[in-house]
């Protein structure tokens, strides 16, 4: 299962990719010409790499909210 979500303002896209990389939290870079974000979350995904990326999100969320 693929979750596809935007960040607002799209221009925060590529600094939280480059962030979670940073975190190896790797390829959640959208479709090349469509962008977003997209989270891969296959069986193989255990509850805690989802609690990864979710502290994450929060973590991005708080550092850039307005």
């Amino acid at each position: 299962m693929n979750v596809v979500f935007r960040i607002n303002p799209q221009s925060l896209e590529a600094e939280f990719v480059k962030e979670a990389t940073a975190r190896s939290l790797h390829g959640l870079a959208g479709h090349r010409s469509v962008g977003g974000i997209r989270a891969s979350l296959y069986n193989v995904i255990s509850l805690e790499n989802v609690k990864t990326l979710v502290d994450f999100m929060e973590e991005f969320r708080k550092k850039h909210q307005k």
